[in-house]
């Protein structure tokens, strides 16, 4: 049989290219099984990595919020203590508030449970009992073997306490905490209020109480008892009270339970119930560890119900089940403030993850299979895309051997696959995929275009995740700034800022605040040095304190120096500080009252007599140095009077030219506009600024104008 030409063209042809087909189809093949499993195993390494390197992000997170949770609690309970004692050395109490004694509180009405805080027990026998309190009245006791009237007199003054106790009740967390008042006396005063004071319960034996005997007036923790109220697993926060000439009389206390100390509920919803949670001893140099970490708290303290109050928790040690990898750990946790290292713990492969301050360490112990969940299955996916992708190889080797065909049969060819390949990844891109890769190399222009686009997926998932987090920040940042301008009888308010990064460091704040006189309003403006990210969290923490001391009654320079004190330990060595002009104002008085901490004066502007003036005064800003102290000062200001309080971004703001701004245009404008109302002028002012800034905004800049109505 004679075949034609192009037959036999055809038939050598498609020999020639079945050979390499099926050669490279069993190539590529054996080289995408090695590949798999090398991914796998780099993958869930890496993947794991990552993981372990978050649940120690998790125990920096819980230790940072466990410090603040303490500074928070210790500046509570040295209030209550110094409320306590002022109360207790004063002649004119009310003698005829009600006293509600714990052996008289069954007789009670009805109690609601408060929400979110559930006060529960457990029985001797394991069962859990929900306990009956009240918020709205303290209960109190004698001690043991104690009688006489001075007791029962020092009980009737700390009835005042009741607003004291509601006021710190409602800013901390929702946690069952208990206040507690105990004097050498023999009195003792527990909130909020209950029955379930055991009989020989006497708070001057407790350690809490001893601890605080030769104490200067700071406060000291305790840790870990079991609470005779609910026999579960407390520390405690403590603060001695003193009477007339510095004499100590008593104790003022709060207990917080371990379970909220430790962090259990956010830990189990993160993880799993299976992650485990320890604050230990840091391990110092030259420390005995031969025992492992001496346990300060752990979450199986929630167990010891069944147990007696006075038996007391036996401090107990942790270690590995691998003394060299053990040892390893005690090194790093030596050397570094955090980290993560895989060991053994009680028989089974565990991830140990740590936080440390200078005291203490959080400790945080995941199952390696908890950790290893996602990586597991990320690499488990990575070795189906394989499987699917070998399979694709076939299939496309068929398909190849049908295209060689036509090739031959046609005398054509085509170059088009690595085209393809960077649409199809470009199309990945193009829906969200960032991971979209592209392993493919032509050695020549084609190529460098590949890599161009391989590099652009992490930039832009870095960019967008950067964005994100700026955007949620600005957002968080705009929701603790004012919303609406106060009503305060007497005054037309206004205050406005504008941000030059999507957060920054100044402030304005309008906060209601107790004053004998009348409604009082405190008007707050600060400038923390710097803008951004850092400066916005000094802002928040600053509004926090504030906020927090609102309910309590004291002058505004006190109110300054303690959130001074505050700032000061937590800026120190940041090179940060905050700059804060404190304005008390109150209903229907021409008298005005302020607080200067290293800001600008607030100008000041009387339209009747074309004058100008400035609040000023003597002030360190905040943070700089923690004993600084601050002076009040007052004046009064007739119908009509305007005071502008500014950041130095509104007359440092420059033009193309170079040239300031400057406070003389500002003073102009608030001439010209002092017959307008408060929002006019402040809106006259940031307009003005905004048209002379050519080049973009280069600082933050806020404004707050009060303004004296008339009659």
């Amino acid at each position: 049989m004679k075949l034609s030409i192009r037959v036999k063209f055809f038939i050598v042809l498609l020999a020639f290219s079945l050979g390499p087909v099926f050669l490279s189809r069993m190539i590529v093949g054996r080289t995408a099984v090695d590949m798999a499993t090398n991914l796998f195993d780099g993958t869930r390494t890496e993947l794991l990595e990552i993981v372990s390197a978050e649940l120690e992000h998790n125990a920096m997170s819980l230790l940072a919020t466990l410090e603040a949770r303490g500074e928070g609690l210790s500046l509570a309970v040295r209030m209550l203590a110094q409320q306590a004692g002022h109360y207790l050395s004063r002649e004119d109490h009310e003698k005829s508030l009600p006293i509600l004694y714990a052996s008289d509180f069954h007789l009670q009405g009805e109690l609601v449970l408060p929400p979110g805080r559930a006060y529960v027990r457990k029985s001797m026998m394991g069962r859990t009992q929900t306990l009956a309190v009240s918020l709205d009245s303290p209960t109190v006791r004698l001690a043991p073997g104690t009688f006489g009237p001075e007791a029962v007199e020092q009980l009737q003054k700390l009835q005042s306490l009741l607003p004291t106790f509601k006021t710190i009740y409602g800013e901390l967390e929702n946690a069952p905490y208990w206040f507690n008042i105990g004097l050498e006396s023999g009195a003792f005063m527990t909130y909020p209020g209950h029955g379930d004071i055991p009989g020989i319960y006497d708070h001057r034996s407790q350690e809490w109480y001893a601890r605080t005997r030769n104490r200067d007036g700071d406060s000291v923790w305790t840790m870990p008892v079991l609470d005779p109220f609910t026999r579960g697993a407390v520390a405690t926060v403590a603060c001695p009270i003193f009477g007339r000439g510095d004499k100590f009389i008593g104790t003022a206390s709060i207990d917080v339970p371990i379970s909220d100390v430790l962090g259990d509920a956010e830990l189990k919803s993160r993880w799993s119930g299976e992650i485990l949670s320890f604050m230990v001893s840091r391990p110092a140099k030259g420390a005995d560890v031969s025992k492992g970490l001496l346990i300060l708290a752990q979450q199986s303290y929630g167990a010891e119900g069944h147990r007696h109050w006075r038996s007391g928790i036996e401090l107990e040690h942790l270690s590995s089940d691998d003394p060299r990898a053990f040892d390893r750990l005690l090194t790093a946790m030596k050397k570094s403030k955090s980290g993560f290292m895989l060991l053994p713990y009680k028989g089974k492969p565990y991830v140990w993850a740590y936080a440390s301050n200078v005291n203490l360490s959080f400790l945080l112990i995941a199952p390696e299979n908890v950790v290893a969940r996602l990586p597991d299955q990320v690499a488990g996916s990575l070795i189906t895309l394989f499987d699917h992708m070998r399979w694709l190889s076939a299939v496309i080797a068929g398909i190849m051997l049908i295209v060689t065909g036509f090739i031959a049969w046609f005398g054509s060819r085509a170059i088009l696959r690595p085209l393809l390949v960077m649409v199809g990844a470009a199309k990945r891109l193009a829906a969200g995929d960032f991971t979209a890769h592209i392993d493919y190399h032509t050695n020549d222009e084609r190529e460098a275009l590949i890599n161009a686009f391989n590099e652009m997926g992490p930039k832009l998932r870095e960019h967008m995740l950067i964005r994100r987090d700026l955007e949620l920040a600005q957002e968080v940042q705009n929701l603790l700034l004012p919303r609406t301008s106060p009503n305060l009888s007497g005054f037309d308010i206004s205050g406005g800022i504008v941000f030059c990064d999507q957060t920054g460091g100044d402030y304005y704040d309008f906060i209601d605040v107790p004053d004998g006189e009348g409604r009082a309003l405190d008007v707050v403006l600060g400038d923390v040095s710097g803008h951004g990210v850092p400066s916005a969290l000094v802002m928040a923490t600053t509004r926090g304190q504030l906020h927090t001391l609102s309910k309590v009654a004291m002058p505004p320079e006190e109110r300054i120096r303690v959130v001074n004190s505050v700032l000061s330990r937590d800026l120190d060595g940041t090179g940060r500080f905050l700059t804060l002009f404190s304005l008390r104002l109150v209903a229907d008085s021409d008298e005005v009252r302020w607080v200067r901490a290293g800001h600008d004066p607030a100008m000041r502007y009387d339209p009747v007599s074309d004058r100008f003036g400035e609040l000023g005064g003597e002030g360190l800003p905040l943070g700089v140095l923690e004993e600084a102290e601050y002076a009040s000062y007052t004046t009064r200001i007739g119908p009509g009077e305007v005071l502008v309080m500014a950041t130095d971004g509104v007359w440092e703001a420059r033009n193309g030219a170079g040239e300031m701004f400057g406070k003389k245009r500002v003073l102009a404008i608030i001439g010209e506009s002092a017959h307008k109302s408060a929002y006019e002028i402040k809106r006259a002012i940031m307009d003005a600024v905004e048209v002379f800034q050519e080049n973009g905004q280069n600082d933050d800049i806020a404004v707050v104008v009060v303004k004296r109505l008339q009659g």
